[in-house]
Formats: C-alpha cells, sequence, structure tokens
C-alpha cells in the first residue's frame, strides 16, 4: 500500500498511467462515465427530489454518486404517474444519463476576475483563468478518467492539475479506482463537515460498492438498500507531517424510502517520521487513538504513541410534506477523535450542521430553496485553560501531532469555512427541463469567531481563510445555458467583510465565465 502512494505522488507516472489507459481504451466500444460527480448541482437537486418521492431507491448523499442504480431506478418508474414537476427531474436525470453514455472527450475554459474563496457543490474553479481538457472511457470491466488542466498563477504553486482524473476496474459489485476524485459526504447543498470539494482532490486508491443491494432482514419483507466506499489518500502537498496518510470511511443505507443515515470516519496516520506498520493502522480502525480515554495514556502520547488524528460522525436526511408542501429536514454532527476524559468515550468537541430544504413555483419557475447553518466552533477542552471554559477553539479540523491538519493545498478538506466559523445559508436551485438553469445564494459568515490562530506567521498552521476574526456578507449568482456542445455558465459574487481589528471594510467583485464544449 505504501508502495502504491508512494507512486501516486510523482505526477509523472500518474499522467502515464492515466495516458497508456487511454490509448488502450480508445480502441474500444465503450459508453457510460460510472459516477456523478460534484460539477453539476442541478443534477443533484433533481436527483435529490426523485429520491425524495420514492423514485430512487438507492443513497444519494455520498459523491462520487454510481449511475448504475439511478439509471436502474429510472427504467423502473412509472413516468406517467408523476406530476409535472416531477416529470421534469425525471426527464432531465435521463437526459443526463445519456449524456454520461456517450464517449465524451470535453475542453472548459474558465475566466474570473479572482479566485474562488469557497468552492462548493457545483462551482466549477478554485483558481481563477483555468484551461481543462477531459476525456472519458468506459468498458464493462474499465472506466477511465483523464482530466488535466492548466493555470498560470495557482494558489497552491502548481500550474499543472490531473483534478477529476482516475483509472477504475469493476470486479462483481465493486469497483477498485486510483486517481484524483473530487467527494461530497453528507446532505449539505452548501457545505458539509465532513467532505467537500473545497480542497483540491488528494491522489488516492479507493473501494466502493457499485450497487446498493438491498440486505434483507431474515423473516420480513424489509430490505435496506446500502453503499459503502473507503479510501487511503496521500496528502502529498506541503505540510507539517510529509505524505501523511488519510484514511476515508463512508456508508449510506435507507431504512426506509424517506430516511437516508450517513455514518462517516477520517483518519490522519502515518507520514515522514511516524510508525506506518499495520497494528498502527488497527489501532486506528478499532479507535485507540483517544489520549486519556479508550487510547494511549496522556503520558503514552506525549512519548509519540498516538496512532493518530481522527474525526467520526454520522448524519441523516428526512423527506415528507408539511401540510402538503414537500419538505427535508437534515442533520450532521461531526467530532474530533475524544477528548482526555476517560472511560470510552469517543466523540469530542463535536460540531453540527442542520438544515431544511423544500420546492415551490415561482413565476413558472421551479424553485429548490434551501436554509443550512453550520458550526465549527470548538472550545477545545485541552486546550487554553484545560477545562473547558477557554475561549479559544483552534482545534477543529486541527491536532498536535498532524499540525496541518484536515486541510490539503491550503484549504479544509471539510467544511469551507474552516474551524471556529459559525453560518448561515439561504439557498435557491431552479429545476427546469431546459436550457437554462439558475443558483442564487446569500451566505451570513462569521469566520475565525475566535479571533485568534494557531500561528499567523505560519501558513501550513491554523484557519486557512482569515487569521483573525471576520464578518462576511455575500451575496452570489450564476446562470447556466446549454446549446447543443456548448455550455456556459456566467457568475459573480458580491461581498463585504468587516472585521474586529480596527480594520477598514473590505468590498469585492468577483464575475466570472465558464465554457464547456463537447468534442
Amino acid at each position: 500500500m505504501n508502495i502504491i502512494l508512494a507512486n501516486l505522488s510523482m505526477k509523472n507516472h500518474l499522467s502515464k498511467l492515466f495516458i497508456a489507459s487511454c490509448l488502450l481504451l480508445s480502441s474500444i466500444n465503450v459508453h457510460a462515465e460510472p459516477w456523478v460527480d460534484t460539477s453539476n448541482i442541478f443534477l443533484r437537486a433533481s436527483i435529490q427530489q426523485l429520491a425524495d418521492i420514492g423514485v430512487i431507491k438507492t443513497p444519494v448523499t455520498t459523491f462520487p454518486l454510481m449511475w448504475h442504480d439511478i439509471a436502474e431506478d429510472l427504467k423502473n418508474a412509472n413516468a406517467h404517474q408523476l406530476n409535472n414537476k416531477n416529470k421534469n427531474a425525471y426527464t432531465y436525470v435521463l437526459h443526463q444519463l445519456k449524456l454520461a453514455k456517450r464517449n465524451q472527450q470535453k475542453v472548459e475554459v474558465n475566466v474570473a476576475s479572482e479566485k474562488n474563496r469557497f468552492t462548493s457543490f457545483g462551482d466549477s474553479f478554485r483558481d481563477n483563468n483555468n484551461l481543462a481538457l477531459h476525456s472519458t472511457f468506459m468498458t464493462n470491466y474499465f472506466a477511465v478518467n483523464l482530466s488535466p488542466s492548466y493555470n498560470s498563477s495557482p494558489a497552491d504553486g502548481d500550474k499543472t492539475h490531473y483534478n477529476g482524473s482516475y483509472v477504475a476496474a469493476f470486479a462483481g459489485n465493486w469497483i477498485i479506482t486510483l486517481g484524483m476524485q473530487d467527494r461530497w459526504w453528507g446532505p449539505g447543498w452548501d457545505s458539509n463537515l465532513a467532505m467537500t470539494n473545497n480542497a483540491r482532490p488528494m491522489p488516492a486508491v479507493a473501494l466502493s460498492r457499485k450497487s446498493s443491494q438491498p440486505f434483507s432482514i431474515p423473516f420480513t419483507d424489509i430490505e435496506i438498500p446500502w453503499t459503502v466506499t473507503s479510501y487511503m489518500g496521500m496528502m502529498n502537498d506541503e505540510r507539517i507531517i510529509k505524505d501523511t496518510l488519510l484514511w476515508g470511511f463512508r456508508l449510506n443505507f435507507k431504512p426506509i424510502d424517506s430516511l437516508e443515515i450517513g455514518i462517516t470516519r477520517l483518519a490522519q496516520w502515518a507520514g515522514d517520521g511516524r510508525i506506518k506498520d499495520m497494528k498502527t493502522f488497527f489501532n486506528v480502525l478499532k479507535g485507540f487513538d483517544n489520549c486519556g480515554g479508550n487510547g494511549p495514556t496522556v503520558e503514552e502520547c506525549l512519548n509519540g504513541a498516538e496512532p493518530g488524528n481522527q474525526l467520526a460522525g454520522w448524519d441523516f436526511r428526512w423527506s415528507g410534506s408539511l401540510f402538503e408542501q414537500p419538505l427535508g429536514v437534515y442533520f450532521s454532527l461531526l467530532a474530533e477523535d475524544g477528548d482526555r476524559k476517560g472511560g470510552l468515550n469517543f466523540f469530542g468537541e463535536e460540531r453540527y450542521q442542520v438544515g431544511f430544504d423544500t420546492r415551490f413555483n415561482l413565476f413558472n419557475h421551479d424553485w429548490l430553496l434551501y436554509a443550512e447553518g453550520t458550526d465549527t466552533y470548538a472550545l477545545c477542552k485541552d486546550g487554553n485553560n484545560g477545562d473547558g471554559t477557554s475561549t479559544i477553539g483552534d482545534c477543529y479540523y486541527e491536532h498536535n501531532i498532524y499540525k496541518t491538519g484536515m486541510h490539503y493545498k491550503g484549504r479544509t478538506i471539510g467544511s469551507l469555512y474552516d474551524n471556529d466559523a459559525t453560518t448561515l445559508v439561504l439557498g435557491l436551485v431552479s429545476q427546469e427541463n431546459s436550457n437554462t438553469n439558475f443558483e442564487f445564494k446569500l451566505r451570513w459568515l462569521q469566520l475565525n469567531k475566535d479571533n485568534h490562530d494557531k500561528a499567523p506567521d505560519n501558513p501550513l498552521i491554523g484557519n486557512t481563510l482569515t487569521p483573525i476574526a471576520e464578518n462576511m456578507l455575500m451575496l452570489s449568482g450564476k446562470a447556466q445555458y446549454s446549446y447543443k456542445n456548448w455550455r456556459y455558465t456566467l457568475g459573480t459574487r458580491l461581498s463585504e467583510s468587516t472585521y474586529d481589528n480596527d480594520i477598514d471594510k473590505k468590498n469585492e467583485i468577483n464575475v466570472f465565465l465558464n465554457v464547456e464544449y463537447n468534442l
């Protein structure tokens, strides 16, 4: 495993593997790309709508999301029994499925006045002014996506990236993947606590279930669809402990059609100067890294016995109706790996996300409306005062050994707003079976609320957004238009930031245009 992951960090080896695979498969009769990725918020909204009414049975809060079960559910649906609003969603998802079934080569160009400070589901860029190529192939046994991109002034210093590239092999109901895929783990529309596409994807080996074939409870008619995915990634960026490994695990299941539950674990371990043997990894799997609790003693941890840094949690999404109005409610909890209370306590410094969504028609347009609140301001019980009374946070997504924390290439892999933040986001997503779609967001953000940073002079440690408290109000919108082989996305973000440190407020305007052409 270490040899494989070491090779992943060498871009020339990875690119040669992708290019060779594409050349091999280009001469084979090919069809669909296997996954729904994180690039299309309008497709995701329609998929969720069909899941809420029971047309799509498979769990849908983990991305990349397999097309396999969605295609089967659409095939088995009684489309003629759907009302116009749900029929529009059905038609749109079916259209996107047909596009995914094609052998695709695509050119994508992005021009923007500023870098994208927050990258959410459906956002097309992080750094401004990009040129990218996408080439996708798939057979019954293999799938390949080669996506090289170039940027002249990237924030992380790497002008060439392979974001979204992968090689996948199918074995029965399992898929093993080697590559760099964006992941979105959780029910949030704007952000999640566990995993988002905010940071660039890291090279990883992943194992996922292809189909959510249900588990049948003996002596009953109850069947529970479930999916699972796990990966081992290498954090091969510039950090305090180089080549840290990140293990991720996500289980989703639907005990009833209206309820989806997810369980998530993330763990950093190994890396330069750290123990890398399988015993250490098994201790990570068992959760034996809660110092002074169910892991090593405090004294052992001080001597380097702590095997890793973990986050763990769960989430759910329930869908139904209130006074005949569609309603979805979701909640997430994600916690650090315990504190020093002792005993079997596993969750510590847990943080929360809560949201709801509904659908309505306005001006002859169907819309998804959501409100989402997220809190990552955790007062560390082993922090400044040692008793939980400190007003200093600086512990969520952080660690005393893996000091760069749950960050990759200068961005957190979880919440878009990093630690010590309280946020409220209102969003509107159009749901039309047409060539034009719209998205609008109003964000009210309290960033780095404790007005403190672990290492303000070291960009590898601490809050990745701001070293001081920042209050931001941001309004953003985008329009997407598709015509034959072209897709245009035009958008803008307007923001005003105020600070607690007698610093003048800051206004910012970011205008961007994204153009895609399918060859």
